[in-house]
């Protein structure tokens, strides 16, 4: 039973983190979140890798801390070698993505991009997978989270909307892609 929440235990610490970074940053005299990703901005390329643990308010960091934690809690169900690979994975090719094709002239933050690549994962893979348990996360997760469909859209100012969209597609891919190599192994 340990081993099933040890993910969780991950995921919970990563986003404690992401919590302290944003306290530094209101009690530091400069604002951290100039070093998220400004597209096509090539003195930015690093808030490819920064720009998930930033976080504009509290709203904004409370509204990633739960389903970052539960989704990251069932990607690494078995074990956390695969919640690391996908969490390195999914902040590399969603920043690098929104780097590329977001809207330029603004800073896009915060750790919904990788929450959308989980949940397109988690989805894509237990549907492609087609085992018991994979299948019942899949259904969990369109239950719990299937309004996160709508954040792909854009709607509201502000909101990177190209983070989720990207995360999402990027998600569903490597869900895809890991649910076919190991059908393969098998």
């Amino acid at each position: 039973m340990k081993q099933y929440l040890q993910s969780g235990k991950v995921s919970l610490t990563i986003m404690l983190m992401c919590s302290l970074v944003f306290i530094i940053n209101i009690l530091l005299p400069i604002n951290l979140n100039q070093f998220g990703i400004v597209p096509r901005s090539l003195s930015h390329l690093s808030g490819i890798v920064f720009s998930p643990f930033l976080h504009g308010s509290w709203l904004h960091l409370f509204s990633n801390f739960l389903p970052f934690v539960i989704l990251g809690g069932l990607i690494g169900l078995k074990n956390t070698k695969r919640f690391w690979w996908l969490f390195i994975i999914h902040i590399i090719s969603t920043g690098s993505l929104v780097w590329l094709f977001a809207r330029g002239n603004s800073v896009h933050i915060g750790m919904s991009g990788v929450i959308y690549a989980f949940w397109g994962y988690l989805i894509i893979y237990g549907l492609v997978r087609r085992q018991l348990l994979h299948i019942f996360i899949s259904i969990i997760t369109l239950v719990f989270y299937g309004g996160l469909v709508f954040g792909v859209m854009p709607s509201t100012p502000g909101i990177s909307f190209e983070s989720h969209l990207l995360g999402a597609i990027v998600g569903a891919l490597s869900g895809y892609y890991f649910a076919k190599s190991e059908k393969r192994v098998r």
